[in-house]
């Protein structure tokens, strides 16, 4: 009886994999970005982008990951983008000025807390603490596809 149970959860379980497998790629968008891709940040080169401030980064085809390591003190300047920008605090603290139903704000946001600003919302953020912070950007920042930092990055040099 014992093994009845066990074959049929392994049946259910291999029918929930097909039709999962199978579901990922009969959807209109899955057929043309299909490509599975896989990434290792601890594999990834930092880059320094500013005094104090490095990061890893790689994107999908809608979307984009990135860490930052920020030293206690590093600014990154005043700026917005035409991309959602999801904000996890890893560790450590920062502050960030904003625009939070139509005036500006300072907000501090430690680990495990989370901020999101929708596209086109200024802000800027100071590191109150060595922070590690991880961004999800929707779209893919096409400013960040080229060599070139963006123009308020070379601000915080």
């Amino acid at each position: 009886m014992k093994y009845k149970s066990i074959i049929a959860a392994v049946a259910v379980t291999a029918m929930f994999v097909d039709n999962t497998a199978n579901a990922q790629v009969t959807t209109k968008d899955s057929i043309a970005t299909s490509k599975v891709q896989h990434f290792n940040f601890d594999d990834m080169a930092s880059e320094t982008i500013g005094k104090g401030i490095q990061r890893k980064w790689f994107h999908g085809e809608k979307g984009q990951m990135t860490i930052f390591n920020l030293e206690k003190g590093a600014h990154i300047p005043w700026h917005q983008h035409p991309n959602e920008q999801i904000t996890y605090i890893m560790s450590g603290k920062v502050k960030i000025k904003t625009i939070i139903d139509g005036k500006e704000t300072f907000v501090e946001v430690g680990a495990g807390e989370v901020i999101v600003f929708p596209e086109n919302v200024p802000h800027e953020f100071w590191a109150l603490e060595d922070t590690v912070d991880l961004d999800v950007h929707v779209p893919v920042r096409e400013d960040w596809l080229s060599k070139e930092l963006p123009e308020y990055l070379k601000k915080s040099k």
